[in-house]
């Protein structure tokens, strides 16, 4: 059972933690996921895969197209990630490293959520 002490201060903790509220802060944040497209919904995957009818094709195919294409599109973010990283180090901008390198990171994570629901998509059409 909680005490009246952590009843109160986890009340002035979700006071604090209710997002952005400012009509700017608002408009920032819906733009977060918006920077590359990759944290998209894989229901969006079917609308990545241009140049295919889905009325004639079978909708694994068309599913295992847009994981391909989004694996190509994550390739293309890595190496300009990569060249950033490159060109701070060359420079004299090393406080730009850090910042590049979380997002080679999240390129490697969004990756292996592609590569899993590839495996997943052709396992399914065997």
């Amino acid at each position: 059972m909680a005490s009246e002490r952590q009843i109160a201060a986890n009340r002035r903790n979700a006071a604090k933690s209710t997002g952005p509220r400012t009509n700017q802060g608002k408009a920032r944040s819906r733009m977060n996921a918006l920077r590359h497209g990759l944290a998209s919904a894989e229901a969006d995957l079917i609308d990545l895969a241009a140049g295919e009818d889905i009325s004639s094709s079978n909708t694994s195919n068309v599913s295992i197209r847009a994981l391909h294409d989004r694996l190509r599109q994550i390739d293309s973010e890595r190496v300009k990630i990569m060249s950033d990283i490159q060109d701070s180090l060359r420079s004299t901008r090393a406080d730009e490293v850090y910042p590049a390198v979380r997002r080679l990171a999240a390129m490697e994570r969004y990756s292996r959520h592609s590569y899993s629901g590839l495996k997943k998509q052709l396992r399914s059409t065997k």
